[in-house]
């Protein structure tokens, strides 16, 4: 378990550095547009659709440590030829090669990510799961906080590409390492059941009550990837937001997530995932999108405000999503359950992408003016739509059963007491 924090550290390095603000302001320089920049950040997810195959595949092989440490390894390798674009790809060509090797590289680290969880689910015994992902979100969210702050700071007093060059050839050099400390993690003999490949995809379904966490996973990775690939665009190119600046908002998210992840994760251990997560899904609704939108060109101190609310909700979102799929998923076949919702989340998540380019185009067309000192615009439309489609997510967990759960309002009375 504190291996994994350790090994946690590297890997918190490469997906802060090739993720967020860097990949955003990367896909700019290579002449992305909306419709792009929502594919870059929704291929990641369609990477997710290949997971079962890999959960079969290690299943035939009986041990997963080699396997996700592989995936691990060459997923990040492969960021080699992004960091390379500027010299080997015309101008023209360069966004597409992007979001081509974004989403060759996905597809590993999914798998990779799909296994390294059922993996977890057998070391973090189920009645510490909520405080230890809880403390370990929020150390390695200190970590991405200063993998940010460097790249941020770096970024603005370098030329481009050089500067976004660099940042992705430290990012894998880091994760490289990160994929080789996977080999000292213990992996537990776990009796799995063998499992044909189509049975792989089919007897997770089965599962009532896996069944309807599925359902709420892919509403919620939908609702969340409408406005998701647009929220680091309107920082850069709306409010007009440094890079240095970027880094300083990731700082108060982390630091924030800091005291607020273990803090949830208690919670968590006491009431229950099932509550936590529906009560931070509303809060998520309201509270993210509404500070986006309060800040305007100038007056960012919103902006501010918001990285707190991030840290809060997805302190609570994370941890409490991650333990209700590892709970409602059988021990002895967990790789293809995790697998499973993985590959149907995942491409909730790309067509949410995709469709969030085509709306900020549309809504583009609908009225927008200024009036009180506040501008509104087609961001402003997409956050709202997505805000609306999060806020009914709390509903799909309704029908979930996990044991021991407290109902949200009692959870809220204890809070509150």
């Amino acid at each position: 378990m504190n291996l994994s924090i350790i090994e946690g550290m590297p890997s918190m390095f490469f997906i802060n550095l090739t993720q967020g603000s860097v990949l955003t302001g990367f896909a700019l320089f290579c002449g992305a547009n909306p419709f792009e920049l929502g594919l870059l950040s929704s291929v990641p997810l369609f990477g997710q659709v290949l997971s079962p195959f890999i959960a079969w595949w290690a299943g035939r092989l009986g041990r997963r440590k080699f396997l996700a440490s592989w995936l691990a390894f060459v997923g990040r390798g492969l960021w080699i030829l992004a960091a390379m674009l500027p010299m080997i790809a015309p101008k023209e060509s360069r966004a597409g090669l992007l979001i081509l090797i974004v989403a060759l590289s996905s597809i590993l680290m999914a798998g990779n990510g799909t296994l390294w969880t059922a993996w977890m689910g057998d070391i973090v015994p189920a009645k510490e799961r909520g405080r230890y992902f809880g403390l370990r979100g929020g150390i390695l969210g200190v970590v991405g906080t200063l993998a940010s702050l460097l790249a941020g700071f770096y970024i603005d007093a370098t030329p481009s590409p050089l500067d976004f060059q660099v940042v992705l050839g430290v990012a894998i050099g880091i994760g490289l390492i990160a994929a080789m400390l996977l080999l000292a993690h213990d992996e537990p003999k776990v009796t799995t059941v063998r499992l044909r490949l189509k049975e792989t995809f089919t007897v997770p379904f089965q599962n009532a009550n896996f069944r309807q966490f599925m359902v709420f996973a892919v509403y919620w990775t939908f609702s969340v990837l409408t406005a998701a690939p647009f929220v680091f665009p309107y920082f850069i190119k709306y409010l007009g937001m440094t890079y240095t600046q970027i880094a300083i908002w990731t700082t108060i998210a982390s630091v924030s997530g800091l005291l607020f992840s273990p803090w949830w994760g208690r919670i968590a251990d006491r009431a229950g995932n099932k509550p936590v997560l529906q009560l931070a899904t509303v809060f998520c609704a309201f509270l993210l999108p509404g500070s986006w939108m309060l800040a305007q060109p100038g007056i960012i101190f919103p902006i501010w405000i918001a990285a707190v609310f991030d840290a809060f909700v997805w302190g609570a979102i994370g941890p409490a999503q991650f333990n209700l799929a590892l709970s409602s998923a059988p021990q002895n076949n967990r790789s293809s359950f995790i697998a499973v919702m993985s590959a149907v989340t995942g491409l909730a998540g790309f067509v949410g992408g995709l469709i969030s380019g085509v709306l900020f185009d549309w809504f583009s067309s609908l009225p927008s003016g200024e009036g009180y000192g506040f501008h509104w615009t087609n961001y402003h439309w997409l956050f709202l739509f997505s805000a609306l489609l999060r806020s009914q997510a709390w509903r799909f967990l309704q029908p979930m059963q996990e044991p021991g759960a407290w109902r949200v309002r009692d959870m809220i009375s204890r809070l509150w007491s």
